[in-house]
């Protein structure tokens, strides 16, 4: 006959570490993206109050008529 009281108790829980791992490494993941993304804007301007001298000029850029090959040579 088994006795079972003389088996000791199994005190491995390693999925429970490795999801803390996993936890861990995406909240670092998300501490870093929050700290780093998005840092070279400049902010939003309101297109009403941007004068004229301030915003960029608009060109007209139609195509120019094809040019021909310079002939002769």
């Amino acid at each position: 006959m088994d006795d079972f009281d003389r088996v000791a108790p199994s005190t491995s829980n390693g999925g429970a570490e490795m999801a803390f791992l996993i936890v861990f490494v995406i909240g670092l993941l998300l501490l870093v993206f929050a700290l780093f993304a998005g840092g070279g804007g400049g902010g939003t301007a309101d297109p009403a109050a941007v004068s004229t001298e301030t915003a960029p000029a608009l060109e007209d850029t139609t195509p120019t008529a094809p040019v021909a090959p310079a002939t002769g040579n």
